[in-house]
């Protein structure tokens, strides 16, 4: 049984500088492109490699292609067994 989730799903992506920048552009687009509405939260790294978070569980760490971070959602979501719906 699949879960259908209507609320933004939360990510933590943890960055700076020019890295925070990417990411959240290349989640954005990654996320947007399966349908997933996100609420992002922004950490400081404080020197730390990049990485994005979902449930406190590393979703990418560096600064991988969008096309990789999609893949990324894609397989958290079939391992959650987890579906989005745009009907509130």
């Amino acid at each position: 049984m699949h879960k259908v989730r209507t609320a933004p799903l939360n990510v933590v992506i943890i960055a700076d500088g020019e890295d925070a920048l990417r990411l959240h552009k290349r989640v954005g687009c990654a996320a947007s492109a399966l349908g997933i509405e996100l609420a992002i939260e922004s950490q400081r790294a404080n020197g730390d490699e990049p990485r994005v978070l979902i449930d406190d569980s590393v979703l990418v760490e560096g600064l991988p292609r969008t096309e990789d971070i999609e893949q990324r959602f894609a397989d958290w979501l079939a391992a959650t067994k987890t579906t989005y719906s745009d009907n509130r």
